[in-house]
């Protein structure tokens, strides 16, 4: 008994380990400049140079438990428009190495002067109206804005997110507990 326990354990330890020393150091992606893409193990994303800086176009799809949901509890929701993620999820690792959670200030300088409509309509960003869900888990605004989280914290309870609506673009603090989608733009 005692050496099924070892031959089971341990295998079972080393992965977990493995696991969370690969959470704390973030993972790795490809980046294609030709191709404009990153391939990571979870999908290839399209990205986007913007202002200098080169983003992902499409809102990252990695799956973090307890951190992590699809709209609506719904995979399909997922698979169009990416994750939600609370907002430690996405400051501590979630963006592959050599990528980073954008700012505000990162954000103000891709969108540059264009309208919220302007964004809406443009191929680059791929803008998607994926919404968020409260913290009581209640889901809202689909079809109706984008909202990303930015790695600039405002207090110990609240971080910043860009919300991009038909008609306007704000930079709010929300709860951290609430989960929104996330962009990775080049380090």
């Amino acid at each position: 008994m005692k050496q099924f326990f070892k031959t089971v354990t341990l295998p079972i330890i080393v992965c977990a380990a493995m696991f969370f020393a690969a959470c704390e150091q973030g993972y790795s992606c490809n980046y294609d400049e030709s191709a404009n893409t990153l391939s990571c193990p979870e999908k290839t994303y399209k990205t986007v140079t913007l202002a200098g800086k080169v983003w992902m176009a499409e809102n990252m799809e990695v799956y973090v438990p307890d951190s992590s949901i699809c709209y609506g509890n719904d995979h399909a929701n997922c698979k169009t428009m990416g994750r939600l993620y609370t907002w430690n999820a996405a400051d501590n690792g979630l963006c592959p190495n050599g990528w980073t959670l954008p700012t505000q200030e990162n954000f103000k300088a891709a969108f540059g002067s264009a309208t919220a409509a302007e964004l809406k309509k443009a191929d680059g960003f791929k803008m998607l109206f994926a919404g968020f869900r409260y913290f009581d888990g209640k889901f809202v605004d689909k079809d109706a804005s984008a909202s990303f989280w930015t790695r600039d914290s405002y207090d110990d309870a609240r971080a910043y997110l860009v919300r991009v609506t038909d008609s306007s673009i704000a930079y709010e603090h929300f709860n951290k507990s609430i989960a929104a989608s996330v962009r990775c733009v080049k380090e």
